[in-house]
């Protein structure tokens, strides 16, 4: 029995959706919202979409999506893409489909027409790295997590955290809270502003930063598509000037809610960070600060970011923000909230790369700049 692949076209949404429906989660947000399916796969050069499917007999067997992105390392601009929603028919789990799937975004001398230099699989699980490993990639530990409980606010995360684990004692969820609480929160030094301008962004702050990292490449472009255009979230910006470049804080305010039998309640706010782009040491500090105040004045009972990168980890550790896996219990601090759940929230990734580059490690010196706003982590449930 032949198996075709090819990339399937914005008009087969409906077929695709019921695919993901049936075989990888029922009523994903991709199923129920054509917009952001679109949003996600139909950036495709030609104007068709970067879903690869699989089929036979007329009928889909396969899927893998991909989100194509600009690349930099260190100045030097490639083709990347973030590959989501991998999932084979199980009749078909038996054979090369998947491999063959995944095939279609890898770069080869027999591949012309695909020329990523680097596949990236963002949330992935541990049965799915074993593709990964076989196809000699690398696969990473989970993306480090930082946590701050706002002054004032360690009662409300304390029922947070009881309401997701309802099996600890209220003793074991207070001192999680308390180890998230700093003594002391700065205050702020320097105008904070919430406008972004893209034209300047690209002339005076991207350069700069692009020569000292790698990974997504955050210019303008992708700003604009990932939090500006984003048909879904509401994202909000801080902004805070350092002479003739300016520090960059990308961030939304998320409800949180619980299943309850009268459907869902909401139970609190929280702020999650999804992009930390400073200009300087001081200028990172004020960012900090700046964000702090925004969200809370928007009501939240804290702040969480997901990231690799030394150097902004650093400054958001020392502005308050603390290790999840510094903490006892840090680990557990619930990060799922459509709804609520006590589940672990540690997200593994896997690269297929075609050059040269260092290791993306969670540590001080860490220069890969990654956070959940890349692949389609940061999303509605």
């Amino acid at each position: 029995m032949s198996i075709a692949f090819r990339y399937a076209g914005l008009a087969e949404y409906p077929e695709v959706s019921r695919f993901l429906n049936d075989y990888w989660a029922a009523n994903h947000i991709y199923c129920r919202r054509e917009d952001l399916y679109r949003w996600s796969f139909g950036r495709a050069a030609n104007g068709g979409s970067t879903m690869a499917v699989a089929e036979s007999d007329g009928e889909l067997v396969g899927i893998l999506g991909g989100i194509p992105f600009a690349f930099n390392l260190f100045g030097e601009r490639k083709q990347g893409v973030w590959i989501t929603n991998y999932v084979v028919r199980p009749d078909h789990r038996r054979g090369s489909t998947a491999l063959q799937l995944l095939s279609m975004f890898r770069a080869s001398a027999e591949r012309q027409e695909q020329p990523y230099d680097i596949t990236v699989a963002f949330g992935i699980n541990p049965a799915t790295a074993a593709i990964y490993r076989v196809l000699r990639g690398e696969v990473l530990a989970d993306i480090p997590r930082q946590l701050v409980v706002f002054p004032g606010a360690a009662g409300r995360m304390a029922k947070l955290v009881g309401l997701a684990h309802p099996d600890w004692e209220p003793e074991r969820a207070a001192a999680l809270a308390a180890a998230l609480e700093p003594r002391v929160m700065p205050e702020a030094r320097a105008e904070a502003r919430t406008q972004f301008d893209p034209a300047e962004w690209d002339e005076r702050n991207w350069p700069a930063m692009a020569a000292e990292t790698l990974g997504a490449a955050r210019d303008a472009e992708f700003l604009r598509w990932r939090y500006l255009d984003h048909p879904l979230f509401a994202y909000r910006v801080v902004t805070v000037a350092a002479g003739e470049r300016t520090g960059l804080a990308v961030w939304r305010l998320e409800t949180i809610y619980r299943e309850t039998a009268e459907g869902r309640t909401p139970v609190d706010r929280m702020a999650r960070l999804v992009e930390f782009l400073p200009a300087s040491e001081d200028n990172g500090r004020e960012l900090v600060v700046a964000f702090f105040d925004q969200a809370r004045e928007a009501g939240a009972l804290g702040a969480d970011y997901y990231g690799f990168h030394g150097w902004t980890g650093r400054l958001l550790a020392e502005g308050g923000m603390t290790p999840a896996a510094a903490v006892e219990d840090g680990e557990w601090a619930p990060t799922r909230f459509q709804p609520l759940d006590g589940k672990r929230g540690g997200i593994m990734s896997a690269m297929l790369v075609q050059f040269a580059r260092p290791a993306c490690v969670a540590g001080p010196e860490c220069p890969w700049y990654w956070t959940k706003a890349d692949s389609d982590q940061d999303r509605p449930n």
